[in-house]
């Protein structure tokens, strides 16, 4: 409802007009109806956004804890955002053009990111319901490694879905570890998609470096491959 003032000029909305003032000049607008296209291209973003949501729920305890240095760098973000924006425009997300769905593209997405270091040659392998973990190299040579650093691993199973998130030795004792499948995941016959990062455990300094560890930091994760179990 518009209302007059002492000038006798109106502010607000009368029927289907907008009355403001501006420059002591009355001015009148049509009112704006918001409409809510849906075109291709906006329906497949919102698909987008709806598909990565539901991910990042899946894999929250990972996310949390693998973004929850990045969504505090960046103050204004939630691990969960911060996943989400990270795996947005990096390849995790593909259109299916024969279903017109979003899919996961395993070997694209991340579950961790941070500055810590994680080696390229790490590796897994299942025997039964054990995953096994190698590591030959710690990556204690680089400058963001240090020997207190946690290794996590993470099993995700997207047609259950489940999570299964193991936290693993230190990086100075981590060369080959092994952990149990629950029965439930060897008993779905689904695939499972492997991933693993460092994050670190306490804060302090480097040793011989001016940079400093936080116990929040962790390194991008490492997508170490799928498995059909």
């Amino acid at each position: 409802m518009s209302k007059i003032d002492s000038n006798g000029l109106e502010h607000g909305k009368r029927g289907d007009k907008i009355y403001v003032v501006l420059n002591g000049q009355q001015i009148t607008k049509d009112l704006y109806r918001p409409t809510n296209p849906r075109t291709p291209a906006q329906q497949r973003h919102r698909a987008k956004l709806a598909f990565v949501n539901r991910l990042s729920v899946q894999l929250a305890e990972a996310v949390n804890l693998g973004f929850l240095h990045v969504a505090r760098y960046t103050k204004k973000q939630t691990p969960r955002n911060a996943f989400v924006k990270a795996n947005w425009d990096n390849g995790a997300l593909c259109w299916d053009e024969e279903t017109n769905a979003w899919t996961l593209c395993p070997e694209r997405l991340l579950l961790a990111q941070g500055p810590r270091h994680i080696p390229d040659d790490i590796t897994a392998d299942i025997n039964g319901n054990l995953l096994r973990i190698t590591c030959p190299d710690s990556g204690l040579g680089n400058m963001y490694a240090v020997p207190d650093e946690r290794l996590y691993v993470a099993v995700y199973l997207p047609d259950v879905p489940a999570l299964k998130l193991y936290g693993g030795p230190l990086r100075d004792s981590c060369s080959q570890c092994t952990f149990e499948l629950p029965t439930e995941m060897c008993a779905s016959g689904s695939l499972m998609h492997v991933y693993a990062w460092f994050c670190a455990t306490c804060f302090h300094r480097a040793s011989g470096s001016k940079f400093q560890v936080r116990p929040d930091q962790s390194s991008p994760s490492r997508y170490l491959g799928t498995f059909h179990l």
